[in-house]
């Protein structure tokens, strides 16, 4: 019996090859059936607890399961007083309540008990430190004699094509009992998934289970033992080799490199032919059944043809429902495909990319009468070096965590069934140290001397194929990174679509950013030199000894290297701390992290002096790391083939290094109007995330010289680009309006959605001004009528941290005790582990800041009701903008402030109604929409011209009438 695909394909990553996906499919019968000769008993074990920290929690309910094989030998189970109330949560989880735990042991006996079934055997638990915290907290961990094996590591490593490897996606994934946050449903499943892993393990190519046993020898690692069985399962164990495991995986792409558009003569289609492929019988057509016409997405495309055949730019706004991917897909590929040419399409998030990538494109490539090619293609640092995993994996050692063993397996694993792919669709969460150690860079790849190259390297396969692909998808800081550099990057493309267009320009300014930093400054020194804990440096020495020959030159030029970083690094250290003292010249607003702009009377303070002085240091120090790093790169050359990595591993770090230089000269000379500069402070003293920053002020003019002048073609699109129906903030932020006249047209395209009956807009009248006293009372107040009357599916929208936080301290437990669960988007708390939650639950409801403001999908009854508190104005403090308000006065506000916080408040109304049948309603709570000149701009930018003006408690009485969950009887 096979798996329910439907549930499984909802998990494997868009974009796994054919066979992998079925060799997937087919390992839940393979598990019910395959018996392993290695197997000795283990116990599968699940507990429920009152929260998440050993220390202060307690458990109140452990299962098991002891097992050999598919053989179930024997079960516990016991209910666990802990000795304290359930929190109500809890009971909402789980079901288990305090009536449910009187009379039952305590924790210690409880545990111990437990101890006693599980006697000497290994114990498995999913993410098994949580278990295993609970349990020798309460019977010591001397009672457990058994190893503790993680078998969420196992499933990482051994289906590295999941997208989510939680014990209850898994269990979906695989047909097994469902997890039900009680631990003997949970036991259960853990127990049969545990066979799926097996099973998908024995599946991996030759060779590759017994060299992940091997990695980081010496190493504490349970789970080596599992691996090492399965291995030792086959007869004869080949050795592995990365380079064949690929060759078998890749299939070489041999299609031809399309052409240069500069200097060609393109044609286009006529204007009326594309026009016509948006009919029921046309491309459009022929991608989705049921295909309606929208007269938007047929003016759409033809403003992208006109604009491709006449050599123009646009901008167009696309309301939500026009359907504007598949309005520039279709022209764009009949463009390609007749002048043999690529289109680039640019997306700011990788969910739009991906749904370009394996949705939209799959579709139109089988809508067409031509073969169309197209790819993916991301920077650098988004793919993994096949060369580095490989030295990283050989030279883990007796002191590699854990963690990192299991990365580095589920890298080897990933690569083995994965033809072409990056690290973003990895189920990993990565450090940064050790992600920078495994993705290619440009300054350390070695090109033909690495035996990847090219065809077997993730990055450039990716390369190759953009090289013949129709339509090349990537993403807004690679094009613009491809501009800053003048090319190089990207193939050679003339026509451009810039998607989500509205973040264009701050993505813009960011590769144009330069900037110095003390945690990668701090970093790249020690990843060079490092006294007692060694760096590329150590690992030349280490060659030395065994190369043959004097070390003469090498050796002095390395001993300067080393003494001139371990300056330099010294330097780093006390130039930010001086840099931190900075943070005293600004008045202290109540948070840790914040942004002072350098301004001249700044440079000319007392404290600034050391700043100036040390830096003036650093940046000689490292101009001299630099020479002395240039000399041995050099040298390692000279040396032989066995210095190549270190060699490129040094020059990696070296270009890391000039980069940090330049924005620190950049900072401290400060000589540049172009720019405008300011510091990133944390005030706490033991962090260290200080940063210089020189910002590019004007990108527009950027833009216009360096990305038009090289394009024939460029078109903007978005949802919300124009503040209301003026478009000239996103044109003269992107450079548009520096073009000669007729170079660019406009065109804004209203929703296909019937947004006056699918959506209202409310604006409580008795509300205080935000700036008011009585401001915060009355925002309680509303928050919990609308709240209480929609019961669920609420999203507020904050651009106050601290409001958000006070607000939920108040609200969420007064919410529960009525039923109504409320969430908060926390600091260190994952956007997508949130963003799941709440769209799993219609009864849960969010308080979230500002990266929630856009590219949210949240179709249906998931989300009904969203929230404005205030208007999304920029932070007074924002360097930027005080730099604007210095050069432009008053009039940068209206220029800058204002259109950016109307285009922000449609992106938040933009939340709501995601397709044909949502129905819901935008509260804004900020009655300068009423009383303030500038508010009618905001209301006029809604797409629902009847703005209810109610009082507060009306206002949530309407809503609970119109768009309130049911109440059970």
């Amino acid at each position: 019996m096979r798996v329910d695909c439907a549930e499984l394909t909802r998990f494997i990553v868009p974009g796994t090859d054919s066979d992998v996906a079925e060799a997937y499919a087919a390992l839940a019968e393979r598990a019910r059936t395959t018996v392993f000769g290695f197997e000795d008993e283990v116990v599968f074990v699940d507990i429920e607890t009152t929260g998440f920290d050993p220390d202060r929690d307690a458990i109140i309910e452990i299962a098991a399961l002891r097992a050999k094989g598919p053989e179930m030998l024997d079960r516990f189970h016991t209910m666990v007083d802990p000795g304290r109330p359930v929190p109500l949560e809890i009971t909402k989880l789980t079901g288990i309540d305090d009536a449910m735990l009187a009379g039952a042991p305590g924790p210690e006996a409880a545990a111990t008990d437990f101890a006693r079934f599980a006697g000497g055997a290994d114990i498995i638990a999913h993410n098994v430190s949580f278990d295993r915290g609970f349990l020798t907290r309460a019977a010591g961990t001397a009672c457990f004699r058994g190893e503790w094996i993680d078998s969420l590591q196992l499933s990482l490593l051994a289906l590295p094509r999941l997208s989510s490897h939680r014990l209850h996606d898994l269990a979906l994934a695989f047909g097994a009992t469902i997890p039900t946050h009680r631990a003997t449903e949970d036991a259960e499943a853990l127990a049969f998934l545990w066979r799926v892993m097996l099973c998908a393990l024995e599946g991996l190519p030759p060779g590759l289970v017994a060299h992940i046993a091997q990695l980081a020898p010496g190493a504490e690692w349970p789970l080596r033992g599992t691996l090492a069985h399965i291995a030792g399962g086959s007869k004869r164990v080949p050795t592995f080799d990365l380079k064949e495991t690929r060759r078998h995986r890749v299939t070489a792409d041999k299609a031809e490199s399309l052409l240069d558009a500069e200097g060609l003569e393109c044609s286009c289609p006529p204007a009326e032919e594309i026009v016509s492929e948006f009919e029921a019988d046309g491309i459009a057509g022929r991608m989705y059944q049921g295909f309606e016409r929208r007269d938007e997405q047929a003016r759409m495309a033809t403003a992208v043809t006109e604009a491709f055949a006449s050599g123009t730019h646009a901008a167009i706004e696309a309301g939500t429902g026009v359907g504007k991917s598949v309005a520039y897909l279709v022209p764009a590929a009949r463009f390609a495909l007749e002048n043999k040419v690529s289109v680039g399409v640019a997306t700011k998030t990788n969910s739009l990319a991906d749904q370009l990538i394996y949705s939209e494109l799959p579709a139109l490539c089988e809508a067409m009468d031509e073969p169309l090619r197209y790819v993916s293609l991301k920077g650098y640092e988004h793919y993994p070096c096949l060369r580095k995993l490989e030295r990283f994996a050989s030279e883990l050692g007796a002191d590699a965590p854990e963690c990192t063993i299991v990365t580095t397996a589920t890298l080897l694993t990933w690569s083995a069934q994965s033809s072409w792919g990056d690290l973003d669709a990895m189920n990993i969460h990565w450090s940064r140290e050790l992600r920078t150690q495994i993705a290619a860079a440009i300054p350390d790849c070695t090109h033909k001397r690495c035996r990847f190259f090219p065809n077997l390297c993730y990055l450039h396969g990716a390369r190759r194929r953009a090289a013949s692909s129709h339509i090349v998808v990537t993403n807004h800081a690679l094009l613009f990174r491809d501009v800053v550099a003048s090319g190089g990057i990207l193939p050679p493309i003339r026509h451009w679509i810039v998607d989500e267009a509205h973040a264009a320009e701050a993505e813009a300014r960011d590769q144009l950013t330069l900037a110095a930093g003390h945690m990668e400054l701090a970093a790249v020194l020690t990843a060079l030199h490092s006294r007692g804990r060694g760096g590329i440096l150590e690992a030349v020495r280490r060659k030395m000894r065994s190369a043959p020959g004097e070390p003469g030159t090498l050796l002095a030029e390395l001993v300067a290297a080393e003494e001139a970083i371990t300056t330099a690094a010294t330097l780093v250290n006390s130039l930010f701390d001086f840099v931190k003292d900075l943070g005293t010249v600004v008045a202290d607003t109540g948070y840790d992290q914040c942004d002072v702009r350098i301004t001249s009377q700044i440079r000319e303070a007392g404290p600034w002096g050391p700043v100036a002085s040390i830096g003036g240091s650093l940046a000689r120090k490292l101009e001299a790391v630099l020479e002395r790093g240039r000399s041995l790169v050099t040298l390692l050359e000279q040396a032989g083939p066995e210095f190549g990595d270190p060699r490129a591993d040094l020059a990696g770090l070296l270009s890391r290094i000039a980069d940090q230089l330049e924005g620190l000269t950049a900072v401290l000379s400060g000589e540049s109007a172009e720019y405008v500069y300011w510091l990133e402070l944390d005030r706490r003293r033991n962090v260290a995330t200080e940063r210089l920053i020189a910002a590019r002020l004007d990108v527009g003019q950027v833009l216009a010289e360096e990305f038009f002048s090289r394009s024939h073609s460029i078109i903007f699109t978005s949802a919300t680009i124009a503040a209301g129906d003026d478009f000239s903030h996103f044109v003269r932020g992107v450079g548009l309006d520096r073009l000669d006249e007729g170079a660019y047209t406009t065109l804004r395209l209203e929703s296909s959605y019937d947004f006056d009956n699918q959506m209202a807009v409310f604006v409580p009248n008795d509300m205080a001004m935000p700036s008011t006293n009585g401001y915060l009372s009355d925002l309680e107040s509303l928050l919990r009528q609308v709240h209480l009357a929609m019961g669920g599916s609420t999203l507020t929208l904050f651009t106050n941290r601290r409001d958000m936080d006070r607000l939920y301290q108040v609200l969420e437990p007064e919410l529960e005790t009525q039923g109504v669960s409320l969430i908060i988007q926390g600091k260190g708390v994952s956007r997508k582990r949130l963003r799941d939650e709440f769209l799993a639950d219609e009864a849960l409801s969010l308080f979230a800041t500002k990266s929630f403001w856009e590219g949210f999908d949240a179709k249906g009854d998931t989300l009904r009701c969203v929230v404005v508190p205030r208007l999304p104005f920029g932070r007074p403090t924002d360097p930027l903008a005080q730099e604007r308000e210095e050069r432009e006065g008053r009039a940068a506000w209206a220029r800058y402030a204002l259109p950016e916080a109307v285009i922000e408040l449609k992106q938040a109304a933009g939340r709501l109604i995601r397709s044909k049948s949502d129905t819901g309603c935008l509260v804004i709570a900020d009655s300068r929409v009423l009383h303030k000149g500038y508010g009618r701009d905001f209301l006029a930018a809604l797409p629902v011209k009847d703005i209810e003006r109610l009082s507060s408690a009306d206002t949530a009485s309407e809503i609970g009438r119109r768009f309130g969950r049911p109440k059970p009887d």
